[in-house]
């Protein structure tokens, strides 16, 4: 009987270790997430930023092209 209990001791002592263990690589992927995650949103500001200028510089050329169209060329 004794030996059950000490089986079942060990037992519990493996699946509490596996569970402390899967406990901190879920927060290990928790924290790599976020960090993905902001570095996603990091990359969307900068497109945006670059689609921004982007806009900037076609609506300056449109602009030009209109100027020249107007003086006849």
């Amino acid at each position: 009987m004794e030996e059950c209990f000490s089986r079942l001791e060990e037992r519990v002592r493996e699946i509490l270790q596996g569970y402390d263990r899967l406990q901190q690589e879920k927060e290990a992927l928790i924290d790599k997430l976020r960090h993905k995650d902001k570095s996603i949103n990091e990359l969307h500001e900068k497109l945006r930023a670059v689609d921004d200028k982007k806009r900037l510089i076609k609506d300056r050329l449109e602009r030009l092209i209109q100027r020249i169209e107007n003086l006849g060329f």
